[in-house]
């Protein structure tokens, strides 16, 4: 009886740990929501790390607050379940100094 216990416990941690490696790896498709929910995400995150096609993904910020010292927030567009290209919140991009 104490093996059984000891084998069932063995398997609910290794199916928990299964789960919450997946579900870790997996990325909300901006593609899959409409741009208020998109801006609503972020908004309510501050950042997100968002996937906008197959193998494509980036951080969006909600404000230049989020963004890393040396860091600059750039609009950011990306497609929607309800149009091609939507302001969603801005990108951290390096600061170049000439302010181009």
């Amino acid at each position: 009886m104490k093996k059984l216990a000891t084998a069932l416990s063995v398997f609910a941690i290794s199916a928990f740990v299964a789960g919450a490696s997946a579900s870790a790896a997996q990325r909300v498709d901006t593609q899959d929501l409409t741009t208020t929910q998109v801006k609503q995400l972020i908004q309510e995150h501050g950042s997100a790390v968002l996937s906008t096609g197959a193998g494509v993904f980036d951080r969006y910020v909600a404000n230049g607050s989020y963004c890393y010292t040396g860091d600059e927030a750039k609009p950011a567009y990306v497609p929607t379940s309800d149009a091609s290209s939507s302001f969603v919140g801005y990108t951290c991009a390096p600061i170049n100094g000439d302010n181009s």
